[in-house]
């Protein structure tokens, strides 16, 4: 009896031990699972910090992209009108002026000016400064030569529209002589209406500050120029500091008894930072989505590892009772590990594609060129910009195909059907299709544009991308540019006008002059006057059709057609045969008798210009070998040639005796502003103007090069047949 008491109470002994072990296993356990949950609350939190953070700086450097390219186009525009402004003489003339107002309206400044050394101004506008203004004193020009650069100044108040501006100011330098500042206006309403006008949710909003924490521009202008952005709370006072440590950054203040969280960009070649700034809370709410995503995914695997550990427990526990159900238990939980992983990959690819989505339609809203994808032709999805380039609404600009936006006719005469279905045959077999294009906005006005179109794979679909550049601008500044020089050759051919006119009054004025004594003398019968009218009338077509051909020469074409090589280097012959003739050239014309009608597809009046300055540089260039040799009357001669080449292609080349281009200047002579000639009589365009018309508009090429005798340039073309064809098929 002694001994089964004995062994009940060590059983009893050994049960209680049991307990307690189990007890404290469970009490070890449940400390885990507290110090878990923990960890996931402390990291969730985390995650959805970073995720706002993230978001917000990604807004301020998209925006502070855009306002460094816009500042860098502004600027690019600036150095091109400095350096065109270098090569002439730099004074109030005309041609000072028309460069100032070319640069005005490129870069949409309210004015570009000059402020020369000596104090007087030089201004594009019609604005008369007051009494005593001096431009050495103003800060643009104390900007330029302190910085010694292109650059661009802090605000300040304009003269003449008492608003806020920025300047782009540039040093001007003529031969290592200072020679004054070109300055450029920019209103600040452009800047916060073109750049700064991104909504950031609805109490978010983005400003400019310098390194000082000054605000430069601000939807509030009360601050601008007058207060310093870490006065406005004790909260800021430190922000400075933490913007000088990194490009990019975040910064949590209090405003008005409101959280907020502020980001920055620094902007590349100025003292300033873009910065972006947000009620905390409406961040959260416009981040919410990536940020639940990123805290669900870590919650589901710590989820996974406590139902892990839980389900161990619970085997553990009934594995005295349960035996039989083991296995049943091991699959069930196998298959509930499945499903979690399973489902944690979907919320993380789902988070994946979220972010995407956001980064990608923040970067696709904020382009400054129309991008729109069609499926079939049809488009299906447009950014901000299509709808300002087409006037149109979203609404209506989806659900519609190019040709809705196109004339009947490209400006080449071809249907605009035909070349869009040739396009989209390129499109299928090539990688991507970059062309020039003219759109029709919803007003009905036309305008053209750079177009490039590629096929993308989206979701198993097959869309096309288009994207769209308004080059409108650009295209008016070549137009002025072409006329510009049509009017500086107008000069240079009326002297050959009024004495080619000359010899033909004065056979009138005789004519008119014997009537008198034809009539006393009874000579004025039948045959007199008939013969009078007659040799009057061949001297008044001849004067005619002096008229009519400068008339076709200074007119723009508007439009492409189909002409006769021959004729038109037969037109520009006959507009400076007479200048050629004062200046002792002879000119030579070889034409191939075996193709007498050689027709290319161009703008006529535009290759008329082309021939008559490569004509007029030629005879320029003889009458400075004819200085060289001492005597102006020695011989000059200009040969040009016209042949086909092959079945596609037709030559001209020109040809003089004299004096040729230095070999270091050759691949210079088709930049803009470049001239050999002095700025007194070369506006240094005329090159310039031929190679874009000749490989531009017309497809061809233009090459120049010396020869024994002088200098040779030559112009291929393709036929008219050639280009018919390659844009119909």
């Amino acid at each position: 009896m002694g001994d089964l008491d004995g062994g009940w109470n060590i059983k009893k002994r050994d049960r209680a031990l049991n307990f307690k072990k189990n007890y404290l296993f469970m009490g070890i356990l449940l400390v885990a699972i507290i110090l878990l949950a923990a960890i996931t609350w402390n990291s969730t939190r985390i995650i959805t910090e970073r995720t706002v953070e993230n978001h917000q700086q990604s807004i301020a450097v998209e925006l502070g992209k855009t306002v460094e390219l816009w500042l860098k186009q502004h600027m690019n525009i600036i150095d091109a009108t400095g350096i065109a402004l270098q090569e002439i003489s730099i004074g109030e003339t005309r041609e000072t002026k028309r460069i100032l107002q070319v640069a005005t309206r490129a870069g949409d400044f309210s004015d570009v000016y000059i402020g020369r050394p000596d104090g007087i101004i030089i201004l594009g506008s019609q604005w008369i400064p007051p009494a005593g203004y001096d431009p050495r004193i103003r800060p643009w020009f104390r900007k330029a030569v302190l910085e010694n650069r292109t650059a661009f100044t802090n605000p300040y108040q304009d003269l003449t529209t008492m608003k806020m501006v920025i300047a782009i100011v540039r040093p001007l330098w003529i031969k290592d002589v200072f020679a004054g500042v070109l300055s450029s206006d920019i209103i600040l309403d452009t800047l916060k209406k073109n750049l700064l006008n991104a909504k950031i949710g609805t109490s978010g909003y983005s400003f400019i500050i310098d390194d000082q924490g000054t605000i430069l521009v601000h939807p509030n202008g009360a601050f601008e120029m007058t207060t310093q952005f870490q006065s406005l709370n004790s909260t800021l006072s430190n922000v400075l500091e933490h913007f000088k440590k990194s490009s990019t950054g975040s910064w949590h203040y209090n405003m008005d008894g409101k959280e907020m969280i502020l980001s920055h960009r620094s902007l590349a070649g100025s003292h300033w930072y873009l910065c972006t700034t947000v009620e905390k809370q409406e961040a959260y709410t416009l981040a919410k989505n990536t940020a639940m995503l990123f805290a669900m995914e870590m919650v589901f695997k710590i989820l996974g590892v406590l139902a892990l550990l839980t389900l161990l427990v619970i085997c553990a526990s009934a594995a005295a009772f349960l035996i039989s159900r083991r296995q049943f238990d091991a699959i069930v939980a196998k298959h509930k590990q499945l499903l979690s992983g399973k489902d944690k990959d979907l919320k993380g690819e789902i988070s994946r594609r979220k972010d995407m989505e956001t980064r990608y339609h923040t970067i696709f809203n904020m382009a400054t060129n129309g991008i729109l994808l069609s499926r079939g032709n049809v488009f299906v999805e447009c950014n901000k910009k299509s709808t300002e380039l087409f006037y149109m609404s979203r609404r209506r600009v989806l659900g519609k195909t190019l040709l809705d936006f196109s004339p009947e006719r490209q400006q080449n005469g071809q249907e605009s059907r035909l070349i869009f279905k040739m396009i989209n045959q390129k499109l299928c077999s090539d990688r991507q299709q970059n062309f020039k294009w003219f759109f029709q906005r919803g007003d009905g006005t036309q305008f053209p544009a750079e177009v490039s179109m590629k096929l993308l794979q989206l979701g198993g679909d097959v869309v096309t991308l288009s994207s769209i550049w308004d080059i409108s601008k650009r295209e008016n500044a070549e137009h002025q540019l072409r006329q510009a020089q049509k009017m500086a050759a107008m000069g240079e051919m009326m002297s050959s006008i009024a004495h080619q006119w000359r010899q033909p009054l004065n056979a009138l004025s005789t004519y008119v002059a014997s009537l008198i004594p034809a009539f006393y003398n009874g000579m004025l019968n039948q045959a007199f006057v008939e013969k009078m009218v007659s040799e009057s009338d061949a001297q008044i077509q001849f004067m005619s059709s002096t008229i009519n051909d400068f008339k076709e020469y200074f007119k723009p074409s508007k439009s492409k057609l189909v002409f006769d090589v021959n004729d038109v280097v037969d037109r520009a012959v006959n507009l400076m045969k007479l200048q050629l003739r004062q200046s002792w050239v002879v000119l030579h014309i070889h034409e191939d008798d075996t193709n007498k009608n050689i027709s290319v597809l161009g703008y006529k009046n535009e290759f008329v210009h082309v021939l008559v300055n490569i004509i007029s540089n030629a005879r320029h260039a003889i009458k400075e070998k004819q200085k060289l040799l001492g005597n102006e009357e020695t011989p000059g001669r200009i040969d040009i040639t016209v042949s086909q080449q092959g079945k596609n292609q037709v030559q001209i080349i020109v040809m003089d005796s004299g004096t040729g281009i230095p070999g270091h200047l050759l691949e210079k002579v088709f930049t803009p502003y470049f001239t050999t000639k002095g700025t007194a009589s070369g506006t240094g365009i005329g090159l310039y103007m031929a190679k874009m018309i000749v490989e531009n508009e017309m497809q061809g090429s233009i090459t120049v090069e010396n020869h024994i005798n002088g200098a040779k340039i030559k112009i291929t073309l393709p036929l008219a047949d050639t280009v018919e064809q390659r844009d119909i098929q």
